[in-house]
């Protein structure tokens, strides 16, 4: 959250219509005359923002930017310019300026750059998280079975590499753990981490938030838009749910990858980035390319080293491991003395087929943190989310249905009993699976289940 900001201008109509307009936004707002006075102060304490004339007496506006970025990096600097000295501001831009105004502006374009520089700051203090939450911990990744310490044992190559990495495997296996992990462990690590969940976004402004636009490049485009790729530049793009992107942007991002530029929306002018991607998906990609919905040459570029995650029921040995890290965890987190499993606890653990794989795991043990005053964690405490009531199930597993069967029989039963046991609202049954109603979707046309 931007809360201290430092205004710098010699006219005073502009100073104070500043000043007003950001007390309004109820932000704490300092004000200087000239630049040698906001140095003083930039000097004396740190501001979230600077915003500075590029004229100005007594030390320019690129004197007052450089200083601040200088004095603390994270301060964000929006210079002023009026439209006859436009080269000035995107000067100021070359040396660290993260937006400009031209004069004259009003209230509604001052309050879109505050919001747009919010957003900046709060990617940049997820990534300072990021970077604390890794640097506190050995290496994050709880691997006893012999695919995962394999795949612990390569990350530090694919992470040293430059090359694209495909991460694939069902939904709560730790596909973005391992993203984050293989950026924490490259060259980049000092630069950013951005995150786009291609799912999330409308696909009319995806282009935009990839690639950033200009201001007026479509209507309400009232200000100029930095893109993931922009602010991932020197660091690691990582490309959520990448099944889900448009096949019209499939090709612009082709393009990107191959000649490592773009340009904004309603711009000419190629930008240059230098980015790691990864792409994540718990789809069957190769599905996708035979039904035309992805580009096979688009694949081939992402693809050059694949990761796939296997399901924890496939990895049975990570399970206890898992469970006993969560327990300590969320003993921690939740102020409780740390707890045991009896055998029989363990043997539950271990026999349910986690639909929901680690991400299911965790709620699970931490609910029961929150919820058992014994430390001793007993069988019947751990409240699985399969329904109770459904015929057959016995301590929350469907035990008669697994004997003898495969796991992706055992999983269309799983989810057509859980369907049927709640009258077929997917909202319901994707919330016992501990699965999202996107990924139940997915595993019903996997399964061609109809309802």
């Amino acid at each position: 959250m931007i809360n201290k900001i430092l205004i710098v201008d010699d006219e005073p109509l502009i100073r104070n219509f500043l000043k007003e307009s950001l007390t309004r936004l109820n932000k704490k707002v300092f004000t200087a005359q000239n630049g040698q006075d906001a140095i003083k102060q930039i000097e004396n304490q740190d501001f979230d923002l600077v915003i500075t004339d590029v004229k100005m007496p007594k030390k320019s506006g690129i004197d007052v930017l450089k200083f601040a970025k200088q004095k603390n990096k994270n301060t964000l600097v929006v210079v002023i310019s009026a439209f006859a000295k436009i080269n000035s501001a995107i000067e100021a831009l070359n040396f660290g300026a993260y937006n400009y105004l031209v004069k004259p502006f009003s209230f509604d374009t001052l309050k879109a750059i505050i919001n747009k520089a919010e957003e900046h700051q709060n990617l940049i203090l997820e990534n300072f998280s990021l970077k604390k939450e890794i640097s506190n911990t050995s290496f994050d990744i709880i691997a006893k079975s012999f695919y995962m310490q394999n795949l612990v044992n390569n990350i530090e190559k694919i992470a040293k590499s430059r090359s694209s990495v495909f991460i694939s495997g069902e939904s709560g296996v730790g596909k973005e753990v391992i993203a984050k992990l293989i950026h924490q462990r490259s060259n980049r690590n000092k630069n950013p981490f951005i995150k786009v969940n291609l799912a999330a976004i409308s696909p009319t402004l995806l282009e935009s938030e990839f690639f950033g636009h200009e201001k007026g490049a479509f209507t309400g485009a009232d200000t100029q838009n930095i893109g993931r790729f922009e602010l991932a530049n020197k660091g690691t793009l990582l490309l959520d749910e990448i099944t889900e992107l448009p096949i019209n942007l499939q090709a612009k991002l082709l393009r990107v990858l191959q000649e490592k530029e773009f340009e904004r929306v309603g711009s000419t002018t190629p930008i240059k980035v230098d980015i790691r991607v990864i792409s994540i998906t718990n789809q069957d990609i190769n599905l996708a390319i035979t039904n035309k919905t992805f580009r096979e040459d688009l694949f081939y570029r992402l693809n050059v080293l694949p990761i796939k995650i296997p399901a924890l029921r496939d990895r049975k040995e990570d399970i206890l491991p898992l469970a006993n890290y969560f327990l300590l965890k969320f003993s921690k987190e939740n102020n409780k003395p740390i707890k045991m499993l009896s055998k029989k606890a363990q043997e539950k653990l271990i026999n349910y087929p986690w639909p929901g794989n680690v991400r299911e795991l965790a709620n699970t043990i931490e609910r029961t943190i929150v919820m058992e005053k014994s430390k001793i964690i007993e069988k019947e405490h751990i409240l699985l989310d399969t329904p109770h009531n459904i015929k057959g199930s016995k301590n929350g597993i469907i035990e008669d249905d697994y004997i003898g069967k495969k796991i992706s029989e055992v999983e269309k039963t799983l989810i057509l009993k859980t369907l049927e046991n709640q009258k077929f609202n997917r909202s319901k049954a994707a919330k016992i699976l501990g699965i999202t109603t996107r990924t139940l979707r997915n595993k019903l046309n996997l399964y061609n289940l109809k309802n």
